[in-house]
């Protein structure tokens, strides 16, 4: 990615790369956030394209009432600030659509992610012991070993107010 270049968020209209990437992560492109399923293939996708048109991020995100939902958000350039920016386009989007806070959930094992969205401001709302154990009854193709070899087993969900 070349700074000098002026990046564009876009709708993704093909999502075969995304979807690969979750399955690759997660096993499923299906998240179970509270009681609730959001398929990632039937929900809008959010890219950040640079000017020659490569796919920088993506993110699946929906409102559920006043609750905009963060299903997934994927750098495919890491380091590079991609997610940021495409975060705070999410961000301005779902207060436009009249959401008041962002939420977004991760497993126990996700470090990294749990690093970023503290840094982007997220606060911790919730941890729920031993849900994604629960959520594989729904989604059984659910990883078992995430990163660094830690067992995923239970759900954080964090917040930030739009």
């Amino acid at each position: 990615m070349n700074p000098a270049e002026p990046e564009t968020i876009s709708e993704i209209a093909d999502k075969s790369v995304f979807l690969a990437l979750m399955m690759q992560h997660w096993g499923s492109h299906r998240m179970m956030i509270g009681v609730k399923v959001y398929d990632c293939a039937e929900l809008p996708l959010t890219g950040l394209l640079a000017a020659s048109g490569e796919l920088l991020a993506v993110a699946s995100w929906t409102v559920d009432g006043e609750i905009a939902v963060l299903c997934a958000l994927h750098a495919l350039a890491e380091g590079q600030g991609s997610a940021v920016k495409l975060l705070r386009a999410v961000q301005a989007q779902a207060k436009a659509r009249g959401a008041v806070k962002l939420r977004a959930m991760l497993t126990n094992d996700n470090m990294p992610g749990l690093a970023f969205y503290q840094k982007c401001g997220f606060r911790f709302s919730g941890l729920y012991v031993e849900a994604i154990d629960h959520y594989r009854s729904v989604i059984p193709t659910i990883i078992r070993t995430g990163y660094q070899g830690l067992p995923v087993r239970d759900a954080l969900e964090l917040e930030i107010d739009l």
